[in-house]
């Protein structure tokens, strides 16, 4: 196997793009070394077909807008794919394998997950081996189908001989813990970025809350934070996973619709995304587990504000480190993730693990899509 370059594609749940990482293995050596990557944001009419999915949350039963969808997004990331190559003057034969999480629009945790931007296209425009659908094997085996980053994780940090937190704050907060002699654990926490970038598209017209700058100037309700954080999601114990199909609007509506004044609302809601981290490590990490460091990666990393707040509300917490620090560039962790569920597909090797998701058995996520 002379080339073993895998590109890595993924759009999160926040669903602002396209994040494509290009990464190499060496032989013998599971561990993925990044090398370059980019981030293709989608247009702003795909944003809102998405949104409209995801609200739907395929109650309507809209298949012939998600097989619409799901046609434009496998250009759009085969686009990507491309864009990467040419950019790094490599040709498609240079190229192992593609590996696609996809764009998610539905979770059910054991039931089902539902990930667009088809995987036939993605192979045949590129020309390149293609691996997709990286969830359904653990739902088929009795898990929750999430959280899969406790697999990079556990490849990273093998070696280590000290026990390591990991922390990725995208739409959705989860964590893993890794480490020697211990058997990871990982879990979805609740809303990071979700519940932020609703109310910022709601009262300010933006996508995002851009360093956290809005937030800064409100005022935070306290009691509307101690209310929400009795929400039964945040009680059940590990392990579990969520989506935007539990924290949206409606959950907003719920627990934050007294605040009537925008500035106060949306600084609220970014202390209360901090203030579900804190809970967690506290009520199931930290108590079990002799942490040494946490390691934090995904777009909440940006939000000076959230970050400000994580950092004080997880006082006396072990010290709060980049992913960088490790070469994982911590918006492109998730595109290297699935870079490494695609090679270790390839390779035939079980790549989920049920200590975290909860099935019953280790299997072999991602389905292949030859040229």
């Amino acid at each position: 196997m002379k080339n073993r370059y895998v590109i890595g594609l993924n759009s999160g749940t926040s669903f602002d793009g396209i994040d494509v990482a290009l990464v190499k293995f060496k032989k013998n050596d599971l561990t993925p070394i990044f090398l370059d990557g980019i981030v293709c944001e989608y247009p702003r009419h795909i944003k809102e077909k998405i949104r409209k999915l995801i609200v739907g949350a395929l109650r309507a039963k809209p298949s012939e807008k998600i097989a619409q969808l799901d046609i434009i997004l496998g250009n759009l990331f085969a686009d990507a794919a491309l864009r990467l190559i040419k950019k790094n003057k490599l040709k498609k034969e240079d190229i192992l394998l593609i590996a696609s999480h996809g764009q998610t629009i539905y979770h059910k945790p054991r039931v089902k997950s539902v990930q667009i931007s088809n995987g036939k296209i993605i192979a045949k425009k590129t020309g390149i081996k293609t691996i997709n659908n990286f969830r359904e094997g653990d739902i088929k085996a009795g898990g929750e189908g999430a959280p899969l980053m406790p697999f990079l994780d556990s490849v990273l940090f093998r070696d280590l001989p000290r026990q390591v937190c990991t922390l990725n704050i995208g739409g959705i907060s989860n964590v893993t813990v890794v480490g020697k002699n211990i058997t990871p654990i990982a879990f979805d926490i609740g809303p990071g970025n979700a519940l932020i970038d609703l109310i910022t598209k709601k009262y300010f017209k933006k996508d995002f809350d851009k360093d956290g700058k809005l937030a800064l100037k409100g005022k935070i309700d306290f009691k509307s934070i101690e209310h929400a954080l009795k929400d039964p999601y945040f009680k059940k114990k590990p392990p579990k996973s969520t989506g935007k199909e539990y924290f949206n609007q409606k959950f907003i509506d719920e627990f934050f619709s007294q605040i009537k004044n925008n500035q106060n609302k949306i600084a609220t809601v970014t202390y209360f995304s901090a203030k579900v981290i804190e809970k967690s490590l506290r009520d199931f990490v930290l108590p079990k587990y002799d942490v040494k460091e946490i390691v934090v990666s995904g777009g909440g990393v940006k939000n000076k504000t959230l970050m400000r707040h994580l950092v004080r509300a997880c006082h006396g917490v072990p010290l709060l480190t980049k992913s960088d620090k490790y070469g994982m560039p911590s918006k492109y962790k998730e595109a290297i993730l699935f870079a490494l569920l695609g090679y270790t597909c390839h390779l035939r090797k079980p790549n989920n693990i049920p200590s975290c998701t909860g099935a019953k058995k280790k299997v072999i996520l991602g389905k292949i899509i030859k040229v």
